[in-house]
């Protein structure tokens, strides 16, 4: 038998287009090569962070990490998200497949968190499908860190799940940014900021900071609620907003000019124990 031959488990690298997440693809693209067949694969919802689209091209071109970028298609019925594939050139700016998502299953926030399903993962598992990779026959690894164990699903071998930043060479956050350091780029983006500039996910303070810091990024959510609050499955026709507490991004801008002051120098922010978005939105969220 040759090494041609020689049977390789498939892997698929779920790239969110963190630092985290690139860290993981490249120690695993250059360690375990001989060990699996690879694909890496990032999905784009059309509400990603410019820095975070050139981060990904960098990683493409300086690291040769030949990234799948898919993007969601609406799927009409019961059918959920299907994808198509695009470049950096071509990827969605200005949200179409976040409000293409939006006009079937409504505004995402805590009570209905399907934008990671619909916009991520169902588009990511659609190109599988497409190239023959079958649902239970491959594994996927997640960029969780050996700092943040607690994002650990229970049932991830039963989900075939791996967590090689936990399990195959720990690393934290403190020694993946500085690795970071070491390199000839970086993603151009504060801890506060995240992948997507507004995620519904973040913690109160970090909108907060950010309608001061950003206003022009809330532009898209503004236009969601106003159109589209009563999309979805809405049982009680309560017309949905994207923000903790049932606060709409309308709402954001008057807590904003109320609680912080004009001129106020924010404080350097430690995600660690934070819970909500941070520096990117994983496939897989945390399941006991």
């Amino acid at each position: 038998m040759s090494s041609k031959d020689v049977y390789k488990p498939s892997l698929l690298l779920s790239f969110s287009g963190g630092r985290t997440s690139a860290f993981m693809t490249k120690r695993i693209l250059d360690g375990f090569k001989n060990d699996f067949e690879m694909l890496v694969v990032f999905a784009n919802t059309g509400q990603e962070h410019e820095n975070t689209l050139r981060f990904v091209h960098e990683c493409d071109t300086q690291f040769g990490f030949n990234t799948v970028w898919v993007e969601s298609v609406l799927n009409p019925g019961r059918k959920g998200c299907g994808h198509k594939v695009v470049t950096y050139e071509t990827a969605a700016r200005n949200g179409e497949p976040y409000e293409a998502m939006i006009t079937k299953y409504g505004i995402p926030n805590k009570a209905y968190p399907h934008c990671t399903r619909e916009l991520k993962l169902n588009p990511i598992t659609s190109y599988l499908r497409s190239i023959g990779w079958k649902a239970g026959a491959y594994s996927t690894a997640v960029g969780i860190r050996n700092d943040e164990t607690r994002r650990v699903r229970k049932n991830a071998v039963k989900a075939n799940i791996v967590y090689p930043l936990v399990d195959w060479f720990p690393s934290t956050k403190p020694e993946i940014n500085a690795w970071w350091e070491q390199q000839a780029f970086n993603l151009d983006l504060m801890e506060h900021q995240g992948n997507c500039v507004w995620c519904w996910k973040k913690s109160s303070s970090k909108l907060l900071r950010l309608v001061k810091e950003s206003p022009e990024a809330f532009a898209f959510p503004k236009r969601m609620e106003a159109t589209y609050g009563l999309a979805g499955h809405n049982v009680d026709g309560t017309h949905r907003v994207f923000f903790r507490e049932n606060t709409s991004a309308e709402r954001l801008f008057e807590l904003a000019d109320k609680l912080v002051p004009e001129g106020y120098a924010f404080p350097a922010m430690n995600e660690d124990g934070d819970t909500g978005c941070s520096e990117s939105c994983e496939l897989y969220p945390t399941k006991s």
